[in-house]
């Protein structure tokens, strides 16, 4: 509700307390003094209006803290009150009381007996019953109350969630009936009601050590419960209820959510409806297990004893990982330090380790570890180093038909005074065949907090993620600025200005990561020419990262070596001779690769970037401030001034110029 609504709201609340106040002063100037049920009655209207319009200026001043209308709400309640307490002819607190007093709410059947207080609701479907039976017999069913009366009754005895299923309703007469009924729906629900009694039986508290008060309290709550349960279904209902309730507690959490997903609130249920949910369950399970079986056979082996694992929680062990032994850790163990670093890598994504610190329980992005690698200070372990000496920082992006220009060589830029600069670089090149590059379609955060698709190209070899400036511009992310030069063959530098960072996440689970990117205005169309797939044996069951991986179509994203790695998952299928292979990620499984199709096309990409260091950036600096520069020569006349000037003065000790 806005500031405007909720201040028209007060308005009408205070001007229905004035008429109030109105009518109460005209009766007493007059001889006609209004009855004592009549004044009973307007105290009780009194008493709800002001109840709503603490309800709303509560909530102006939530929207405007300057706000200060409750000093004027007071006066006027209270000057009203005290009126009509005048005319009842007493000073003390009226039948009706503010509803932070509604427990002390009371109602008399007759003048012989003691007063009753009302009962209380807050909510619990377990109270419901017994709050419904004694305000239905004490307030709704006595004719001599009025509607509005009754409605003021009902408000004092609710509290929290119960209060807020009829805090909506006007106090009218007409609105009693509604508010009652409609918290007869929220809360009248005889399964729920009766699920919860079967909980709570085998909730009860233990009785540890012998005490007879603790064990009649639980032989009577026992028999409360279970009288209660009598009231709402029979010795055979709830017996299957029991033995639901035990079976489902033994269950995994997803058959728990499965059969609570399946209830019917509006019948008890039975055993025969458990053991069909979690039957249809087991036939779920068993089918996805069989699938994901095909889909392995596909996969080949990197070693004979290699075993597929898949797990769905994370263990912590000091034992190493890999040979079990108690005496050291995985990056102290001799077997693995042993072997490369792209068997390593291997390892580590088998056994879902943090590439960072090379243990288990979380992903390098929840790494707790401040330690980087000690060669490149980069986020992972030093045993995961790649050295990349033969990665130069000169970039380009170029297409030729000629076979030979897929092989080049570069030349390492290197300097002892500065900082190793940031490299990116993918390249596409066949002399027979053509290869088709890993990309996926992701869902990728704009600035609203919405998700939106687009095309990524997973490259393992960039250092730095790219984003095109049009699905930057479509996503309204914030920029800021950024200096990244990109050089291709020849020495032409283009240069991008900025970067952005968001968020980007799996379709196909929850696996997501926070990624800087730079701005750029092109990065690729991916395949050069539409592929032909239908020869192809691609798995059926398998999930691919882009579905449409054949077409050519616009990259909008770049994601370089911390998000390659991250996403990477241990599955591979190889589709045979001549085709390309199919490797698991947690975007789904992407197709990349060299094939031969009927019509191919000698073709070859390469796209490389560096990051300009600081020293550069001087250097050029400095060199765009002596363009033009005056001539610091020195003309034949001067060099005679400066010779007699030698030649004839002289200085002291005390650094007087002597000529």
């Amino acid at each position: 509700m806005s500031l405007e609504e909720c201040k028209r709201k007060r308005s009408n609340i205070k001007r229905n307390i004035s008429r109030i106040k109105s009518i109460v002063e005209a009766a007493n100037e007059s001889d006609q003094k209004l009855s004592n049920a009549e004044l009973q009655c307007r105290l009780g209207i009194l008493e709800s209006y002001f109840k709503q319009a603490l309800s709303v200026q509560a909530d102006i001043e939530d929207l405007d803290p300057a706000d200060n209308g409750r000093a004027d709400l007071e006066e006027s309640y209270v000057a009203v009150k005290i009126s009509i307490q005048v005319q009842l002819g007493e000073e003390a607190n009226s039948t009706v009381h503010y509803p932070e007093a509604a427990a002390a709410a009371t109602v008399t059947t007759s003048s012989h007996l003691p007063r009753l207080s009302l009962p209380t609701f807050s909510g619990d479907y377990a109270d419901y019953k017994n709050f419904i039976t004694s305000f239905t017999q004490l307030i709704a069913r006595e004719p001599r109350l009025a509607n509005i009366e009754k409605f003021n009754y009902l408000l004092s005895c609710l509290k929290g969630p119960a209060l807020e299923t009829v805090k909506a309703f006007q106090v009218t007469s007409e609105n009693y009936p509604k508010a009652l009924d409609r918290l007869k729906e929220r809360f009248d629900n005889p399964t729920l009601i009766f699920l919860e009694g079967i909980a709570s039986l085998f909730t009860l508290e233990s009785v540890e050590r012998s005490s007879p008060q603790k064990l009649r309290s639980l032989v009577d709550n026992a028999s409360a419960i279970f009288s209660s349960l009598q009231s709402l279904g029979t010795s055979t209902n709830i017996a299957q209820a029991m033995l639901i309730y035990v079976v489902i507690s033994k269950c995994d959490q997803q058959a728990r959510k499965k059969w609570n997903e399946s209830l019917d609130y509006k019948t008890l249920p039975t055993w025969a409806d458990c053991t069909k949910v979690l039957e249809r369950y087991c036939q779920f399970l068993h089918s996805s297990e069989s699938s994901e079986k095909r889909k392995l056979e596909f996969t080949k082996p990197m070693r004979s004893n290699n075993r597929n694992q898949q797990s769905s929680f994370a263990v912590t062990n000091s034992n190493c990982i890999l040979c079990s032994s108690s005496n050291h850790k995985l990056t102290a163990c001799p077997q693995f330090r042993e072997k490369s670093t792209n068997q390593r890598f291997e390892i580590s994504k088998k056994y879902d380790l943090c590439i960072n610190c090379l243990s288990n329980g979380h992903r390098m992005a929840q790494c707790p570890s401040k330690h980087r690698c000690r060669t490149c200070n980069r986020p992972h372990h030093s045993l995961l180093h790649h050295d990349n000496n033969s990665q130069g920082t000169i970039t380009c992006q170029t297409t030729t038909t000629t076979p030979d220009s897929a092989l080049f060589s570069q030349t390492p830029i290197t300097s002892s005074n500065t900082s190793q600069a940031a490299t990116h670089s993918h390249m596409e090149a066949s002399d027979c065949g053509q290869v088709i590059l890993a990309t996926a379609m992701v869902l990728v955060k704009d600035c609203t907090g919405t998700y939106k698709l687009g095309r990524a190209l997973l490259d393992s070899c960039s250092q730095v993620n790219f984003i095109t400036d049009d699905f930057a511009q479509k996503l309204r992310l914030r920029r800021e600025k950024h200096h990244v030069g990109i050089r291709s063959i020849g020495e032409s530098l283009t240069n991008l200005k900025s970067r952005t960072s968001t968020t980007i996440k799996s379709r196909n689970s929850g696996f997501q990561l926070s990624l800087q990117f730079g701005i750029t205005s092109h990065i690729a169309y991916q395949p050069d020419t539409e592929i032909d797939t239908s020869a192809w044996n691609l798995p059926v069951n398998t999930t691919l990262a882009d579905e449409t991986f054949f077409k050519p179509r616009r990259i909008d994203l770049l994601l370089g070596t911390e998000a390659f790695f991250e996403a990477l998952a241990v599955g591979q299928i190889r589709l045979g001779p001549n085709l390309p292979t199919l490797q698991k990620t947690l975007f789904g499984w992407v197709v990349s690769g060299r094939y031969r199709g009927q019509h191919d096309v000698a073709t070859s990409a390469c796209l490389m970037s560096s990051d300009s260091t600081i020293d550069e950036s001087l250097q050029y600096l400095w060199k765009l401030e002596t363009i033009n520069a005056p001539s610091n020569s020195i003309l034949p006349d001067h060099h005679i001034c400066e010779d007699h000037f030698i030649k004839t003065t002289s200085q002291d000790a005390k650094g007087r110029v002597i000529v």
